[in-house]
């Protein structure tokens, strides 16, 4: 199991989020709150409550292409 932590401040961060994740086949989850969405679900994604962490959950550890992809939702005091 590997996730990481992510920010969203509004809708259209939702869309970047969703966007950039679509490029990837793999099994991706998003937990927010306790709400787990698919994050090939573009309804799912944008359900998601901006005000409460985000985490990016995946079945194994993703190769650096997608880790490149994501920093930019990375909050600068995380950890990937």
């Amino acid at each position: 199991m590997f996730s990481i932590s992510v920010f969203a401040d509004s809708k259209n961060a939702l869309m970047d989020i969703f966007n950039t994740l679509s490029n990837y086949k793999q099994n991706i989850l998003i937990k927010n709150g306790g709400c787990t969405v698919d994050a090939h679900s573009l309804i799912g994604v944008l359900s998601l409550d901006t005000s409460k962490p985000i985490e990016l959950v995946m079945d194994n550890k993703p190769d650096n292409s997608f880790i490149e992809a994501v920093s930019k939702f990375v909050p600068a005091t995380a950890k990937i």
